[in-house]
């Protein structure tokens, strides 16, 4: 039976699927090794004169294999949406040659690092951690990057749904102003997301 590749079929979904849908869907095929960014482009450059071809396009652009889960990648879209300067995925923050943690978003120049919080972090916790570890977790590593003057913003799937417009005003409001002169950290991007498995 013939069969179309991954990226292929990605790209023909992107050109019928809304936006968000089809880039979610490359998100998680280029973390999970599926495909790859150049797959996705030639893949989208065959069918430049079908119909959908345009959104196929605006799809693989914004597509990233390092967003770990949909909420990423649509925080991610929404940041876009707003004219917000497109931050760093995955950045690994360092402080005395000792990983503090990584960040699933980060802007440099305000040090701000945004965190998607889904649900499923604590109620199907991964590596046979505890709900209640994985929230200790959280929590000492949230302090220690604070105590770098790092601001963390913690956003949940009301935060990139409806309840949007209040949190891109708060967002905008830590970018507007600029992060530590002197940093304690240093801050490096992954090139690649880490997938989730039990």
């Amino acid at each position: 039976m013939p069969l179309t590749s991954a990226a292929r079929t990605l790209v023909d979904c992107a050109r019928e699927w809304a936006l968000e849908d089809a880039v979610v869907a490359m998100d998680a095929a280029l973390l999970a090794d599926h495909t790859t960014p150049d797959d996705l482009r030639r893949a989208t450059v065959a069918v430049r004169h079908w119909p959908g071809a345009g959104r196929a396009a605006r799809a693989t652009a914004h597509a990233d294999g390092r967003a770990e889960s949909p909420l990423e990648t649509r925080g991610r879209l929404r940041i876009v949406g707003a004219g917000l300067v497109l931050p760093d995925l995955q950045v690994e923050i360092r402080a005395g040659g000792r990983l503090v943690g990584v960040v699933d978003a980060w802007f440099d120049e305000a040090a701000v690092a945004i965190e998607f919080d889904g649900r499923v972090k604590y109620t199907d916790p991964w590596r046979g951690r505890s709900p209640e570890r994985v929230l200790w977790e959280e929590k000492r590593r949230e302090d220690e990057l604070r105590a770098l003057d790092i601001r963390v913003v913690r956003l949940a799937d009301t935060d990139v749904g409806p309840g949007w417009s209040r949190a891109e005003r708060r967002l905008r409001g830590l970018l507007a102003v600029p992060g530590p002169a002197v940093r304690q950290f240093t801050a490096t991007a992954r090139v690649k997301g880490v997938r989730r498995v039990s």
